[in-house]
């Protein structure tokens, strides 16, 4: 080098720092100034500035922080923990104050700074669906608010697309808060048509794009999340509990539609949940006590051969699987689904629905027909034929006294019956055939709810 001139030595470096610019820009080009963070489409950029996209590690989102905010200044100084903190509590002063707008800026901020801390979308999205929600007296202005909770966590599944729980808690919040609140009455309906007159009537597409039942979106997610999970095994949940929750939803989408009428397509739901509760999550290989494998839908031989497979003794083998059939309640779900489905059960449940109408409708009072003789009323005549066939019921099907679905319908099915006799000034029989059952402490724990239950129906 020590030969070479002064302007052949500039000709070598300029040629080197050229060669070397080739390496750096294939490596760091930054990504394509259109590429949303958090998603999985193409994408154009460095080696680098892929990868941090796909493992979603990128920091462009950190300029869309309020720049005059505490916030920022801290984030400027590398104090991005402290910045955090300082968020999360304006959020709290901004939900005290009730001061909606700037707790969901407050949000947006705590999820730049923080989108891979998993705890950040698992709170917030339950803080702004149960808890900012309650805060509003219209159940229009209350749903709204659990649909950006739902929304929230549903960008915490796109961003954290390694996190097999937050797609686990998007199925749990679409079927637990829209289907077992108070307010499920209106809020399953919304949840199909959407009051906001934007969407004309229809479902919200960012929620539920294709129109569906609330439990049967919920079942799309779980589904989604049992997939995730044979990849990302998930963590901090009995995995059995996990697994069945595609089947669940499934049990409370038939469950919800008995409740609601819908008689005519009852029977298919409830053969569709017990389906995938026998095939599906019944036959999945689970690991017991001791890393014991066992099968929930499991034949005598089935269970001799995973015995031998385990290396253990049939009856350890039995123990293991007889312990989480108990703990899945895996035998009741597949009784209640064959009685679901039984013709009797299904007019049983079709009376007290109809009996429930026709005491809404004001048919509770007794008449007289044309040749004088005394008719009761179209109510009491069916909640009668409601209370027998729920007699009948627990007779055939024993098991069914324990679910707690049936205790409450047969106390509130001869809680109308007596209000009918009330309303008609006569005094109801004391050997009605519920009589005895509707008078077990087992049932009459449920009283106090069974009245709240016919408050909210009755009023």
């Amino acid at each position: 080098m020590n030969s070479l001139t002064s302007r052949q030595r500039k000709v070598v470096y300029a040629i080197a720092i050229v060669v070397l610019l080739v390496p750096i820009i294939w490596l760091g080009a930054p990504l394509s100034s259109d590429v949303e963070p958090g998603t999985k489409t193409a994408v154009t950029g460095g080696m680098l500035a892929e990868m941090r996209h796909e493992q979603e590690l990128g920091e462009s989102t950190l300029g869309n922080i309020d720049p005059s905010s505490a916030a920022m200044n801290l984030v400027l100084l590398g104090l991005r923990g402290p910045a955090a903190s300082l968020l999360h509590q304006n959020a709290i002063k901004y939900q005290q104050r009730k001061n909606w707008g700037k707790l969901k800026s407050a949000v947006n901020s705590i999820i730049l700074l923080q989108p891979h801390y998993v705890e950040v979308w698992k709170f917030q999205g339950w803080n702004l669906a149960f808890n900012v929600s309650r805060e509003w007296d219209q159940v229009a202005d209350r749903f709204y608010w659990v649909k950006e909770g739902m929304k929230f966590l549903k960008k915490g599944t796109e961003r954290n697309q390694t996190a097999t729980i937050l797609f686990h808690i998007v199925g749990d919040f679409i079927g637990r808060k829209f289907g077992n609140s108070d307010e499920k009455k209106y809020f399953r309906r919304y949840f199909r048509s959407d009051p906001d007159p934007r969407f004309d009537g229809k479902s919200d597409p960012e929620i539920n794009p294709e129109g569906k039942d609330n439990y049967l979106v919920a079942f799309d997610w779980f589904i989604r999340a049992n997939a995730r999970d044979d990849i990302y095994p998930v963590k901090g949940m009995t995995y059995v509990l996990f697994r069945k929750s595609p089947a669940q939803a499934l049990f409370d989408h038939a469950g919800a539609i008995t409740n609601e009428g819908q008689f005519d397509q009852t029977s298919k739901a409830w053969a569709d949940a017990h389906r995938h509760w026998t095939e599906v999550f019944g036959n999945e290989i689970f690991k017991g006590l001791n890393d014991v494998t066992y099968q929930l839908n499991c034949t005598e031989n089935e269970m001799r051969a995973l015995a031998e497979e385990n290396g253990v003794t049939l009856a350890v083998q039995r123990r293991i699987w007889d312990q989480n059939v108990k703990m899945v309640n895996y035998r009741f779900w597949d009784n209640l689904s064959w009685c679901e489905r039984d013709p009797e059960t299904v007019a049983t449940r079709k009376a007290i629905y109809n009996g429930k109408q026709a005491y809404a409708n004001g048919e509770i009072s007794d008449s007289v027909d044309e040749n004088g003789q005394p008719q009761i009323s179209r109510a009491q005549t069916l909640f009668e034929q409601g209370i027998a066939g729920m007699a009948k019921l627990f007779e055939t099907y024993p098991d069914m006294f324990g679910h707690d679905e049936n205790r409450l319908q047969a106390l509130l099915a001869v809680m109308y019956w007596k209000e009918i006799h009330k309303h008609n000034a006569k005094t109801p029989a004391a050997d009605h055939p519920l009589a005895e059952l509707v008078a077990d402490p087992r049932i009459l724990m449920y009283q106090s709810e069974a009245d709240s239950m016919f408050q909210r129906e009755t009023n």
